[in-house]
């Protein structure tokens, strides 16, 4: 091949790996400092740390495509010469007859190197390079914005006020590390563990660049929110015991106040066995409550048979209605509650079918023998929803602690809460008025809604507790008209508040 040719071969090579370049830098830039921009501008969520990734991706894809497609074979090299140097298909011919031998292609090829001879190689010009200059500096520009346009997610307080400076304290920080520690260590589920141990880490790395109290806030009470909702999909109880209690069947409802474990502060079987026992006794009419009342001349045969008959009716359906809740039909507690009726042998299902043929010992050790098949299963079912409670509530005390945050009011069946009577009454219980903060197994340390004063961190002023949460809340709806959170992260945060706001509203109404 003709030496000079190599020299206009090598020269269009250089133009093509410039062009390459531009092209990847070009689009590098604009991805790059577009997604920058909009991060910073709250259009897209996404780590602006991911804008140097998706930068330098679009840079090498595009530089590498644009390199691959703009080479050009030997015929269409010597093609675009003749055309542009008017050397009438001269480089073209030589180019076809490169490997034939003669004299003819010998002066042939003689005349196209004279030819191209007389051109310099910097004659053959990169074209439209001004495109490729233009789009350059307009890429530079977006990229240029990106970095100097200013954050719209760093909270800027209204005129007048100053924010509260914040820095991560070696005690609440070696508190979270702790935090995620136990968690870590813990019993509860690994579904619901991997998720929380995620959003607990993800929230101390948050913290440490964190410079403002209103932050330090927010991030805090996003990740409550988060490890709330975790808590309330980790337990079951409270929906179960709720679908029991809803069925209005007093005999149903007694045994939702046997499996509530409202008031344990870890698995317990002794009390566990002591309320199976008192339920028990209130299927057989032999309890205290029941011998209290006037009236009832029914035997005990009479008074099973007639409570678990009408116990009968309305399981089905109550355990079916917890579905609504998102129970499914392998939920270790409904599947415990349905097992102890239908149990062959051994269920109230079976020892109803044959209680016309038993005399009433017979009964009541039949009875007996239900529960004992069934006692088991159902403390270990309620027994693993109250360790997975428990981990999750632990956690959010002890954030609540270290960052004077409220946590909401943890789950728990709506009877227990209101203190209804299984006949319908309120009060038989006084829960709410009798409970501390921190029942329901997570110690001291946690704080429901109330009209406290607490320190304002935007003015250094105490307020309410309301007013605080109506600040903080104002502020979060601000977030989730964005996208800063996913659509199941918003529903989080949208029922923490729901549930803060709850509180308030049962201190109100005592």
């Amino acid at each position: 091949m003709s030496r000079i040719f190599l020299k206009f071969k090598r020269r269009q090579i250089l133009i093509r790996t410039i062009r390459a370049l531009l092209i990847g830098l070009s689009c590098g830039m604009i991805v790059g400092g577009g997604w920058l921009l909009l991060w910073k501008l709250a259009v897209i969520e996404f780590n602006k740390m991911i804008s140097l990734y998706a930068g330098l991706g679009a840079f090498a894809l595009s530089g590498v495509l644009t390199f691959l497609l703009g080479g050009k074979s030997n015929k269409a090299l010597a093609r675009q010469l003749d055309s542009e140097f008017d050397l009438k298909a001269r480089v073209q011919t030589m180019i076809a007859y490169s490997d034939e031998d003669g004299e003819m292609f010998a002066i042939q090829r003689e005349d196209t190197e004279k030819a191209l001879s007389s051109v310099p190689p910097k004659a053959f010009k990169f074209k439209r390079l001004w495109i490729y200059i233009l789009v350059f500096v307009l890429s530079a520009g977006i990229l240029a914005s990106g970095i100097v346009v200013k954050d719209t997610r760093i909270y800027a307080p209204p005129e007048g006020e100053t924010v509260v400076p914040f820095e991560l304290s070696e005690v609440q920080e070696n508190g979270l590390k702790e935090i995620i520690k136990n968690v870590q260590n813990s019993e509860l589920e690994e579904e619901f563990k991997t998720p929380m141990v995620a959003e607990l880490e993800a929230l101390l790395a948050a913290l440490k660049s964190i410079k403002t109290e209103p932050e330090m806030l927010e991030a805090v009470n996003g990740s409550m929110a988060i490890i709330c909702s975790i808590t309330y999909d980790s337990s079951t109880t409270a929906e179960v015991l709720n679908c029991l209690w809803d069925s209005r069947d007093i005999y149903l409802r007694y045994l939702a106040k046997a499996l509530d474990t409202s008031e344990w502060n870890e698995p317990s079987w002794p009390d566990f066995a002591e309320n199976l026992q008192e339920y028990s006794a209130i299927l057989t009419g032999e309890s205290e409550e029941q011998k209290t009342k006037s009236g009832d001349k029914s035997t005990v045969i009479e008074a099973l048979k007639w409570r678990l008959d009408t116990m009968l009716r309305s399981i089905g359906p109550a355990l079916l209605a917890s579905e609504e809740f998102g129970v499914g039909e392998d939920d270790e507690i409904r599947v415990a509650i349905s097992t102890m009726f239908e149990r062959n042998p051994g269920g109230l299902k079976v020892l109803h079918s044959g209680i016309d043929y038993m005399s009433e010992q017979e009964a009541l050790d039949a009875l007996a023998l239900c529960f004992e098949f069934s006692g088991k299963e159902l403390f270990d079912a309620i027994s693993l929803n109250k360790v997975n409670a428990n981990v999750g509530e632990e956690a959010m005390a002890r954030l609540a602690t270290l960052f004077s945050v409220s946590v909401p009011e943890f789950e728990r069946p709506e009877f227990y809460k209101t203190g209804e009577s299984v006949d319908g009454s309120t009060g038989e219980g006084g829960n709410d008025d009798d409970k501390k903060p921190g029942d329901g197994g997570i110690g001291e340390g946690a704080t429901y809604g109330s009209d406290d004063l607490v320190l304002n961190p935007l003015t250094g002023e105490y307020v309410e507790l309301g007013e605080l949460i109506d600040t903080y809340h104002t502020l979060m709806n601000e977030r989730l008209q964005g996208d800063f959170y996913t659509e199941e992260q918003k529903k989080a945060i949208i029922k923490y508040f729901e549930l803060l706001y709850g509180g308030l509203e049962e201190e109100e109404g005592k």
